[in-house]
């Protein structure tokens, strides 16, 4: 598969323990594009996954909307709004990585077009992990520290925060899933139109310092 030499992906993996096993604990913030496009009809690992009852389910997408929107109304971008279509991309991909354990983008577009997209995965090594909302955002958000808005372009540092406060997005999709053993929680979340594009001005326009 040929990528778009303009768009980049980013991804997050932050373990809530960091002292047993220091070379799995290594958090990561930047991972290659899959070789092959997930598409989200594939299926086959579903079964493998823990799911999610869909009372839970409806409280991380409102959550996670509520907080994408009170961030983004500090930046000046309108509020984003929950796509159906987008919600069903973004719960299939996360069954399939909690389904199989894997940790990359996707690589799927929305209508032909390019599809903004955040993973977040949490685990622990004994018990059962927490399905934080607020702590895959506040992951995301964070990153504004090293943001720099005197001169800002894409960085594989900053890619879920700029994609959050991406002016140019309107819609978006949640999915979260838990792995069959129920230590280890996956976010994903879809936008659209995607960010993160680089051009002329396009980080100017979209990405507005806080109280603008």
């Amino acid at each position: 598969m040929i990528w778009d030499r303009l768009l980049r992906p980013w991804t997050s993996k932050y373990p809530e323990y960091y002292y047993e096993d220091l070379r799995r604990f290594q958090p990561r913030h930047y991972y290659e594009q899959p070789v092959m496009p997930y598409t989200h009809r594939d299926r086959r690992h579903r079964h493998r996954h823990h799911g999610l009852d869909q009372s839970m389910r409806s409280t991380v997408t409102k959550e996670m909307l509520e907080l994408h929107n009170r961030h983004r109304a500090r930046h000046c971008a309108r509020p984003l709004t929950i796509s159906q279509r987008l919600n069903r991309i973004a719960q299939d991909y996360a069954e399939h990585l909690a389904a199989t354990s894997k940790f990359e983008h996707s690589g799927t577009k929305f209508e032909g077009q390019h599809m903004g997209e955040n993973l977040y995965m949490n685990w622990i090594s004994d018990g059962h992990v927490t399905v934080s909302t607020k702590a895959a955002v506040k992951f995301w958000y964070d990153e504004i520290a090293l943001h720099d808005f005197d001169r800002p372009t894409f960085s594989k540092e900053t890619g879920h925060f700029t994609q959050m406060v991406w002016k140019d997005s309107r819609k978006m999709g949640v999915g979260v899933a838990l792995s069959p053993d129920k230590r280890e929680v996956y976010f994903v979340t879809t936008y659209f139109p995607g960010g993160n594009i680089i051009g002329p001005g396009t980080f100017e326009k979209n990405v507005l310092p806080p109280n603008c």
